[in-house]
């Protein structure tokens, strides 16, 4: 097993143009049925994991096809990403989707549908154009037997071709249920103004598609490590629990392991460990218990000695993060949750950026002011992880779960201030709290 762990780690390659190597194989032409050349290349870009990229060419008839395979996780909840085009930059956003995204423009009433096209790295220029162009090819098709739907065909290509014009700035809405799509972010590492991001509880139609379907769920079984007894089911904090479930990589069944312990000053909560003996996935997480609080928080602790650096933090997963002396704020979903140190949370914070900024900004054909604003950006972090720049980090969770460690008891610890504050409509209904039942549900 372990001669197979080492096997998986080391079949895709680091992107590295000097060192990739490329597999060569014959394989057949489905365009005119004889021998042609596919060239496969597992590679893996950061922040995107790891790739296949197939090309295959046939000397024969000169048929090309070129294709990218994402070999990622699936991610436990899917992605939408609303997207609002209104200038240049926005049309040349990189865009990497997977076979089961869909692209809407609702102003348009139209769907690109998941299961319709190949993954894809490409931009928001590239996306519409390619559009357009199959748009217009179906429609000469038509156009003499139906030409009511080559009408209204061509009112949606006018409207694409406004958009690439920038006459007529809509949002695009771009939507994966295994959370892989990903847009970029010209004004990184600042906020996105013209990005919202919001994750969804897949339906039962979308496990199916991607293939975790109810039997596979339902082979998921609970069992103690070690004796259960009554006093052990009444003190979840004394026992760890073992259940069986899906492996979010490779799909095989593997073991998570699950405690329940107390935090001072804050609450329960549940910590999760999964590894998986087939494929190495392994995953830590933890979970806030006790569900959603009456009222949000916000947590601001002023960072400015290695103790500030050592607290320790929970960030959950509906947390926004601040640092206003860099001007910088991360959504809810830019570092997920996750319960670390402050130190801990600005080391992850540079290497995503750092990653981010490298595969997506660090070509010639990318404009180097994003690189040089995220380079000044993560030596600021390198200052505040050295002491060196004292500055306030910020934690915004309207779920009211993210914690920080107080020095002291938390109303005596002169850096630390927490306060309540009530939740909006709009946060409601992100939380799911709005058609919510909790009274008479009986």
């Amino acid at each position: 097993m372990a001669e197979a762990k080492n096997v998986q780690s080391n079949v895709f390659q680091e992107l590295d143009l000097d060192q990739l190597e490329v597999n060569v194989i014959e394989s057949l032409c489905f365009n005119c049925g004889k021998n042609g050349t596919t060239r496969l290349l597992l590679t893996r870009i950061p922040f995107y994991k790891e790739l296949v990229i197939s090309s295959f060419e046939c000397p024969h008839c000169n048929f090309q096809n070129n294709q990218l395979d994402p070999a990622i996780e699936i991610k436990t909840q899917g992605v939408r990403m609303t997207l609002k085009v209104e200038n240049k930059e926005d049309l040349d956003r990189y865009v990497i989707t997977t076979d089961y995204t869909s692209i809407q423009i609702i102003d348009l009433d139209f769907e690109i549908p998941p299961m319709s096209q190949r993954s894809q790295v490409t931009t928001v220029e590239g996306i519409l154009s390619k559009t357009v162009t199959n748009l217009s090819e179906q429609k000469k098709l038509i156009e003499q037997t139906h030409p009511d739907l080559a009408s209204k065909m061509d009112v949606v290509i006018n409207g694409l071709i406004g958009i690439i014009n920038l006459s007529n700035p809509v949002p695009m809405v771009f939507e994966d249920a295994t959370g892989n799509v990903f847009v970029s972010n010209p004004m990184a590492p600042l906020n996105d103004p013209r990005m919202q991001t919001e994750v969804f509880t897949r339906d039962s139609a979308q496990n199916e598609m991607i293939g975790l379907s109810a039997e596979n769920n339902s082979e998921s079984i609970i069992k103690p490590l070690g004796s259960f007894n009554d006093s052990s089911v009444n003190n979840m904090n004394d026992e760890i629990v073992q259940f069986s479930n899906p492996c979010p990589n490779c799909q095989a069944i593997c073991e998570t392991n699950m405690k329940v312990t107390d935090i001072p000053y804050f609450k329960q909560v549940v910590i999760m460990a999964t590894t998986c003996e087939e494929c190495g996935y392994r995953t830590n997480e933890v979970k806030p218990g006790g569900g959603v609080e009456k009222q949000g928080v916000r947590i601001s602790v002023k960072v400015s000695s290695p103790e500030d650096l050592n607290r320790d933090i929970l960030k959950s997963e509906t947390c926004c993060l601040r640092i206003p002396q860099l001007d910088f704020e991360a959504g809810a979903l830019s570092l997920s949750g996750r319960f670390t140190t402050i130190e801990g949370l600005l080391t992850s914070l540079y290497e995503q950026l750092k990653d981010t900024a490298t595969a997506f900004y660090g070509g010639d054909s990318n404009s180097g002011d994003v690189l040089d604003k995220t380079n000044k950006f993560l030596e600021k972090l390198t200052n505040i992880k050295t002491c060196k720049m004292p500055v306030d980090i910020i934690l915004e969770d309207p779920a009211g779960n993210s914690y920080i460690q107080s020095l002291t008891p938390p109303d005596l610890d002169p850096k630390l201030t927490i306060s309540k504050f009530d939740r909006t409509d709009e946060q409601n209904e992100e939380l799911g709290l709005t058609d919510m039942k909790v009274e008479g549900y009986e």
